[in-house]
């Protein structure tokens, strides 16, 4: 998810943060091998909605056994979870230096036009393989609407690209961050878990609240939002101690409290179902971000291969998915080894995922910077 610019800015030494740059590229790299090698093939119903395409029906490749050795959808897990840490720790300091307003114009400019831009490639391939298969497009003007304002799982829509989720949890923190930002100018704790604490309210809340049939599914998507956002609560937790505006003891005490606050709503979630798997992937990501954060200030440079990784991180998360589920299931039709496909589905995602960072993120990254500075 898009926070390389943070990143990259945060203090006067870079390096201090390099480790979480390059955590950005393997997040990004788990979520496209999840897909690839794991999805596609297990969830093969899944993945022919998302396409207008009948379902594949044969073999799977040998790497798909790699993942019986995981918990349920680990690598994706992984991946994500990576992503919420380090939107946690990177995005309250891009409140520095600027208002509310300014803020709010620079996320804009840094998430919406590289998602506009990667959700088109992904339609274009629905297209294509729908028309191919000569089956209904399955989405509409609606849908494509819904999703790039955010407010498609609060509608209960169908997920174009079957990624826009994270990112509209991702939106949600975003303004969370504006509603509590003299808590994090000032670098607090107590006041981050109090806020996780409110959560896990609005979570019980609003599963307990007595709806019609069919209606809840909006209030479901809010609680998950709620309970993905209090683990990236621990990422700001991270920030505090990286700031040292909040003593070691504090910051243990409100992240450990925080984790226990995200499993319980994770127990009585929409997600509940994953639950296991989920916490032992959620916790191997934990464990990795707190161990290379330890060795922060010794990490001083990212190596090359993950440093570009990293930086086309954002569009590569947002176009690789569904259009890569394309281009497997049209060579499959056409006869080709399902690694072969594979292969070839990673190569175009990566070449999109360069054309989009230099074409689409790159410039509006820049006008996000110039226009967003106004002041605290």
């Amino acid at each position: 998810m898009p926070e390389s610019s943070e990143i990259s800015s945060l203090g006067r030494s870079p390096g201090r943060i390099a480790f979480a740059h390059g955590l950005r590229g393997l997040a990004a790299l788990a979520v496209l091998l999840s897909h690839y090698t794991e999805h596609f093939w297990n969830h093969r119903a899944a993945a022919a909605t998302f396409l207008g395409a009948p379902e594949w029906e044969g073999p799977a490749p040998a790497v798909v056994a790699v993942h019986a050795w995981l918990p349920e959808d680990f690598a994706g897990h992984f991946g994500v979870a990576l992503f919420f840490l380090i939107s946690g720790f990177v995005v309250p300091f891009s409140l520095f230096g600027r208002g509310r307003a300014g803020f709010a114009l620079g996320r804009f400019l840094r998430i919406w036009p590289t998602y506009v831009a990667g959700l088109s490639v992904t339609m274009l391939a629905v297209l294509a393989s729908s028309r191919y298969f000569g089956r209904p497009v399955p989405f509409g003007w609606a849908e494509w609407l819904a999703q790039i304002l955010f407010i498609r799982d609060l509608l209960g829509m169908f997920s174009i690209d079957g990624i826009v989720w994270t990112l509209e949890i991702e939106v949600r923190f975003y303004l969370l961050c504006l509603l509590i930002a003299p808590v994090l100018w000032k670098g607090q704790v107590r006041p981050l878990l109090a806020t996780g604490l409110v959560l896990t309210g609005v979570f019980a809340i609003l599963g307990a609240m007595p709806l019609p049939a069919g209606w809840g599914g909006g209030l479901g998507e809010l609680a998950l939002s709620a309970q993905m956002i209090t683990f990236m609560l621990v990422g700001a937790v991270f920030g505090a101690w990286h700031r040292g505006t909040a003593g070691w003891t504090a910051c243990l005490g409100a992240g450990a409290a925080l984790l226990g606050l995200f499993a319980l709503q994770w127990a009585g979630g929409v997600m509940a179902g994953q639950l296991l798997p989920g916490l032992a992937s959620y916790g191997a990501a934990l464990a990795l971000f707190a161990a290379l954060f330890a060795r922060r200030h010794a990490i001083r440079r990212v190596p090359r291969p993950w440093d570009w990784l990293a930086r086309i991180s954002y569009p590569l998360y947002v176009v690789h998915g569904v259009a890569g589920y394309a281009v497997i299931r049209l060579m499959l039709e056409a006869g080709a080894p399902p690694l072969a496909a594979i292969l070839l589905a990673a190569l175009l995602a990566f070449g999109c995922a360069i054309l989009l960072h230099r074409l689409v993120e790159v410039p509006t990254q820049r006008a996000g910077h110039r226009v967003s500075r106004d002041g605290p």
